[in-house]
This record gives structure tokens, C-alpha cells and sequence, in this order.
């Protein structure tokens, strides 16, 4: 008999077979911790679904819901049936990689301020080729997280993910409820995850369009959101101003994409320590000898009584 399940992973699926069975194989290859993965399948017509009832299994569970629910709803009505003291979401498109689950599983078994853990990600295809890792810092401050663990307490107190989101920005508005009820979110430090990004490249494209929609409008709905979170702090804005002209001395020696530390971190994450509001600036030293870097954490003082409401969504 296998151990109980530790762990539940959730991924959404719709016609993309390929990328499906390398992330199934790359989680049962990679992972340790007892495990059980949720596919939520949409009707695909690919052979996706007969695949996935070839193989299902106590630690492969297909749930062929057969109709798009929009991408939030269908994470959530698997969310909120969990029973394991962790649950991961990630995309068919990714690959775990070097036990990354098992390692944001020990920091979240260790530390227990931690509420969720940033499964560093590397695009290994896309426009993005090249990046040290993906993620980016909000207009509040917050550096996103795109994919990740967290403890299924934490998830269900802040609400599981924002079904007026829809299918783009859930998971930086996941990131700052998390954060700003007063749990620590971490990246891990090796990369975790390699990233097939199948989006389009020529920005003539109807799709390419559509894309840029979707951005701009998860971008409105959390700008909606959190504006009243973003504050005037004088620290921040300091941070942000001695950055912007410390990369100008620097001109050709600064690489955002470098893999070679400078003063024991990437540019990669310099960048994301000054212009993030809440990592300290020792964080690079602080975090030296762990498995996780980048700790983002809100001052009591900072913290709103409770959660912004979800805005109405907005048309685009």
C-alpha cells in the first residue's frame, strides 16, 4: 500500500497532449514526497482523454469535466475537495525538474511563517528564451509568483483563486492575498521547473492580440484590486530611484539574464530584491546555505484588516 499522499498537484488541460505527458512523467520521475495528481481536462479531442484514462491511477487522478470552465474554476472545484496538507498548481506546459516539488515541500515542512513557496521557473522555449528565470514585480510591489506549493490551509482561508480573474493574472493575484494575510512567500532557489511557453511571436497575429488583451485585463482587475495597497513608502521609493541609477553606472556590465553570481545573487535577483517592496536588501546574505531566497514579507503595519474585495470584471 502506498503512503498517504502529502501532496496534490492540480493541472488544467485542453488539447495538448504532448506537453501533458512530459509533465506527468517529469512529476512521478521527480518527486519524492507521496503525491497525487489532478488533471482537470476541458474535452479535448486529441486523444488527451483516453491517455489519461490509460494511465490513471492512485497517484494519477483524470477528471474529464468535458466543457471549458474558465481556468480559476476549474482549479477551484478541485481545490476545494483537497485533503493533503500541500497542493501545487501548475500548467501542462511545465516539467519539474531536480525534485523541485520536494524541495518547496521541505521549506513549507521546515518553516512554518512560510505560507507559499515559488517554483522558480526557467522558459526553455518562447520569447522569453534565455531569461535566468520568469516573474515579475506588480505595481504594488509584489513579486509574483507563477507557479507554486502552498499549505491547503492558506489556500482556502484567502479563497482559493479569484474567479473574476478568469483564465489570465490568477496566480500574482493568488500571490498577494497569500502575502498580505500574513504569510511569507519564497522562491526556490534552484530552478524548479523548465517552462515550454507556446506563445505566438509575431505580434501581427490575431493571437498575439488576444494575448495582449488578456494581459492588459488582468492587469486593470488587479490595479482595481490593490491600488489602495500600494501606499506611499518612502523606503520603496528609494529603493526603486537607487536602482534605476545604479544600472546606468553600471551600462554594459549589467545582464539581467547573467547565470553568474555578482556579490552572492544573479541580476536577476538584485533586480527583483530593490525593486520588490517587501524583500529585505539583505535578503541575498540572509538566505545564503537555503533552499530558498527572495522571502517577501509584509509589516503587521501594512496589512489590511482584511482582503480587498474582487473587483468587477472588465470587458477585453
Amino acid at each position: 500500500m502506498s503512503p498517504a499522499a502529502r501532496l496534490s498537484v492540480v493541472l488544467g488541460s485542453y488539447n495538448r497532449l504532448q506537453p501533458l505527458k512530459r509533465c506527468l512523467e517529469s512529476i512521478l520521475r521527480e518527486t519524492r514526497t507521496p503525491v497525487v495528481v489532478y488533471v482537470t481536462d476541458a474535452g479535448s479531442t486529441d486523444g488527451t482523454q483516453p491517455y489519461l484514462q490509460s494511465v490513471a491511477s492512485e497517484r494519477i487522478r483524470p477528471l474529464l469535466v468535458g466543457r471549458k470552465l474558465g481556468q480559476a474554476r476549474a482549479y477551484n472545484d478541485v481545490f476545494r475537495t483537497l485533503d493533503t496538507p500541500y497542493v501545487a498548481w501548475l500548467s501542462d506546459d511545465n516539467e519539474v525538474v531536480d525534485g523541485g516539488l520536494d524541495v518547496a515541500v521541505r521549506i513549507l515542512d521546515r518553516r512554518r511563517e512560510i505560507g507559499m513557496v515559488a517554483l522558480k521557473t526557467r522558459d526553455v522555449q518562447g520569447p522569453f528564451l534565455g531569461s535566468a528565470y520568469i516573474g515579475g514585480v506588480s505595481e504594488t510591489g509584489v513579486l509574483n509568483v507563477n507557479q507554486g506549493v502552498l499549505r491547503t490551509d492558506v489556500l482556502r482561508r484567502v479563497g482559493y483563486f479569484s474567479e473574476a480573474f478568469g483564465n489570465y493574472g490568477i496566480d500574482p493575484d493568488l500571490t498577494a492575498k497569500v502575502l498580505y494575510s500574513g504569510w511569507d512567500v519564497v522562491y526556490t532557489r534552484p530552478v524548479a521547473l523548465h517552462h515550454y511557453r507556446d506563445w505566438p511571436l509575431d505580434p501581427s497575429t490575431p493571437e498575439h492580440a488576444a494575448l495582449a488583451r488578456l494581459h492588459e485585463r488582468s492587469l486593470r482587475l488587479y490595479r482595481d484590486k490593490y491600488a489602495g495597497l500600494a501606499g506611499d513608502d518612502a523606503a520603496w521609493r528609494r529603493k526603486r530611484r537607487f536602482w534605476a541609477w545604479f544600472k546606468k553606472r553600471l551600462r554594459g556590465r549589467y545582464d539581467e539574464n547573467s547565470l553568474k553570481p555578482v556579490a552572492g545573487a544573479l541580476w536577476r535577483d538584485w533586480n527583483n530584491v530593490f525593486l520588490s517592496r517587501h524583500i529585505s536588501l539583505l535578503d541575498p546574505w540572509l538566505s545564503l546555505g537555503r533552499e530558498f531566497h527572495l522571502r517577501q514579507h509584509v509589516a503587521a503595519r501594512l496589512r489590511p484588516e482584511r482582503l480587498p474585495s474582487d473587483p468587477e470584471p472588465v470587458e477585453g
